[in-house]
């Protein structure tokens, strides 16, 4: 008799990978369990940042899972899986995993918490089950990392805003990882070209965001200056110009120097810290900005 499609649970749980020293909660009532949900690759996950600070848990529930999924769940090592089965082992457990690292990446972004590294996640296990009783592994390559601090500044204004994004299917801007290398680089040299990398990194993101037409322009042909980027090309699309065009053009006439001829530019901390904080404050607006366009044209086609 051939078997039926069933119900499969999933659930994960890792490590927001933090570095450096953290202080814990900065409030007393900042100290317990935060609540998301979020849908991706038709799963709703339900995803909580536990009131240690730095663990995610995500949990699911796939209807009409095929018998063969099963047997492949049931193998204990990865090693002995076929590649065809490691495929289908990706995509029913993809969705949780990228899941825990979205609320991780918007994390790193809204909250601005350069502390956050880029890998995002350490120690994520998934596991499975077919009655949310008794729980197996998931076959899979694991990496351990063993330091992972508090988030320090979520609360229940924070939990809601990142609700929000994660409602609208956001994922973080590339350019964030790169602006946190910026604040976090031992050198001046190395913090202003990784801001000037995430300013440029920045513009084109939101430029392919609100129209999807100029990605493929924008990840191939050369780049137009950073401010014709901010100015003319933004305006073109979006009807708006960023304040500092000028100071975003020396930004990147200064970085084009530390490469080539480092010992010719003299860059004092404060000058730099500046302009790092400057380079966030234009992204920040780039993300507000695109925001509303969205929701604009979202109401317009209700």
């Amino acid at each position: 008799m051939q078997e039926t499609p069933g119900r499969l649970y999933l659930r994960a749980r890792g490590e927001v990978l933090l570095g450096g020293h953290l202080h814990l909660m900065q409030a007393e009532e900042s100290r317990r369990d935060y609540t998301f949900n979020i849908s991706k690759g038709g799963q709703t996950i339900d995803l909580t940042l536990l009131k240690d600070g730095k663990t995610i848990k995500a949990e699911s529930v796939l209807e009409g899972v095929e018998p063969h999924i099963l047997q492949i769940l049931k193998i204990d090592e990865y090693d002995k899986l076929t590649d065809s089965d490691k495929n289908e082992l990706h995509k029913i457990t993809s969705p949780i995993r990228e899941s825990v690292k979205r609320l991780a990446g918007l994390i790193k972004q809204e909250l601005h918490r350069s502390d956050v590294r880029d890998e995002l996640i350490c120690n994520l296990r998934i596991q499975w089950s077919l009655d949310s009783g008794q729980w197996y592994p998931v076959p899979g390559k694991y990496e351990v990392h063993a330091w992972a601090y508090g988030l320090g500044n979520m609360n229940e204004s924070s939990a809601k805003h990142l609700q929000e994004v994660l409602s609208e299917n956001e994922e973080a801007l590339m350019a964030t990882s790169y602006l946190h290398q910026a604040r976090n680089a031992e050198t001046e040299r190395y913090q202003w070209i990784y801001a000037t990398i995430a300013a440029e990194l920045a513009i084109k993101e939101i430029l392919g965001r609100i129209e999807p037409k100029l990605q493929v322009m924008l990840s191939t042909l050369p780049s137009p200056p950073l401010n014709k980027l901010y100015g003319d090309v933004l305006q073109s699309v979006a009807g708006v110009r960023s304040e500092g065009l000028n100071r975003l053009q020396t930004g990147a006439e200064i970085r084009n120097k530390l490469l080539h001829s480092p010992g010719s530019v003299d860059l004092p901390p404060d000058k730099v810290n500046d302009y790092v904080s400057f380079v966030d404050d234009r992204i920040r607006w780039l993300l507000r900005e695109w925001r509303r366009i969205k929701r604009s044209k979202e109401q317009s086609a209700a």
